[in-house]
């Protein structure tokens, strides 16, 4: 199976880009507005960077829902990544357990719900 295939970050996030907002309407733009898409945009992007990293280091990305809370406690250190208010692991698809799998791939189909559907062998 391919690592790659396996994403956290939507493939829109990047169509929305909210950072020529401030300059293409400087006296008519909501500021809750764009403060709430520059956030959900640099966190996509923080997301995107750290889930490169951890592909090019051979792991994959695994948000904290996903995991059990003591085999999450155990690799804290090593190999955590905060993105935001979240935490996400960094695992080995080998390392992983079936049902840490399973709860992956519900994340993942709720999180593309309408792009392919992701299979893990």
């Amino acid at each position: 199976m391919d690592l790659k295939s396996l994403s956290l970050v939507p493939n829109e996030y990047k169509d929305k880009d909210p950072r020529a907002l401030a300059y293409l309407y400087p006296t008519s733009l909501n500021l809750v507005v764009y403060a709430k898409k520059m956030q959900e945009f640099t966190y996509y992007q923080s997301l995107e960077a750290a889930e490169t990293v951890a592909h090019n280091l051979g792991y994959i990305l695994i948000p904290w829902t996903c995991i059990h809370w003591r085999r999450a406690a155990k690799i804290a250190a090593d190999r955590k990544v905060k993105i935001g208010r979240k935490s996400f692991y960094m695992f080995k698809l080998e390392e992983m357990t079936k049902k840490e799998k399973e709860s992956l791939l519900d994340y993942l189909s709720d999180l593309h719900h309408d792009e392919r559907t992701v299979q893990v062998v």
